[in-house]
């Protein structure tokens, strides 16, 4: 028997049921992000401005938290494994095993990288809070281009801050030329899902970018992040105003997919 092709009310539940699924996600995010950088911020006032004793309390909560975290995602990876095919505990394992994996890892690196370890997160927790946002509320390739530009400009202004030292020129130097390498295998590798509408061209068919994907606007990402990164390779002076360009070009891009949403 042929399947009755859904009704207009139909088609319009399935689509406020996804659009409500994805806000769902967007807030779920927006309140991870804002917890864990609360709890960064707490260590931060603690571990790295706070007094003597303070300092010491603060270093021992993050000795423990992090051996908390190794148990409660080893906890939650055992679960997730197990409890595969169940849809409330395979969900909490998954759950356990990431907020694990956090208090590890943010503990392993506030406690080798002091005091720039904990720095590093205060920045790196909104970054990541804003790349998850736009995961959810823009096309994907809207967020790849965002990965790109963001990482540009990381790359940047690593070249500004090592090129002409001593100890970092030759290393920074060498990481740029390897960015470069990389965005040409993502050029390559876009070119191959753009012959597959937008799936990915090997192993497992998923889908990568819409259908209406505008490639010619990820070519030019990446030819904006690669003269960036080529032009700061060659003129150092240049980096600071190479960066605002690059600023301006994610801003374009957000008004140009925000655009193709309306």
């Amino acid at each position: 028997m042929a399947k009755q092709p859904k009704s207009r009310s139909e088609k319009r539940a399935d689509k406020l049921q996804r659009e409500q699924e994805a806000l769902n996600r967007v807030f779920r995010i927006f309140l991870i992000g804002i917890a864990a950088e609360c709890y960064v911020l707490f260590l931060y006032a603690r571990f790295v401005k706070g007094n003597a004793q303070q300092m010491l309390t603060a270093r021992t909560a993050v000795v423990w938290l992090g051996f908390i975290g190794l148990a409660a995602a080893a906890a939650g990876l055992t679960l997730a494994l197990v409890k595969k095919g169940d849809k409330k505990l395979f969900p909490a394992g998954l759950w356990t095993l990431g907020t694990g994996l956090f208090f590890a890892l943010s503990s392993a690196l506030m406690y080798t990288m002091f005091p720039q370890g904990t720095l590093l997160l205060c920045v790196a927790i909104p970054i990541l809070t804003v790349f998850g946002l736009v995961y959810y509320l823009f096309q994907h390739e809207f967020f790849f281009s965002c990965v790109i530009l963001g990482g540009t400009m990381f790359t940047l202004w690593v070249l500004r801050k090592g090129l002409g030292t001593a100890n970092w020129n030759a290393k920074v130097i060498a990481g740029g030329v390897v960015v470069l390498i990389g965005l040409a295998a993502v050029a390559f590798l876009t070119y191959k899902i753009s012959q597959k509408d937008g799936k990915w061209p090997y192993k497992g068919n998923f889908r990568v970018f819409s259908a209406g994907c505008p490639y010619t606007v990820l070519y030019a990402t990446y030819g904006v992040a690669a003269a960036a990164i080529l032009l700061a390779l060659v003129f150092s002076a240049s980096i600071y105003y190479t960066m605002w360009a690059v600023g301006i070009a994610l801003f374009a891009l957000a008004v140009y997919y925000t655009t193709k949403l309306m």
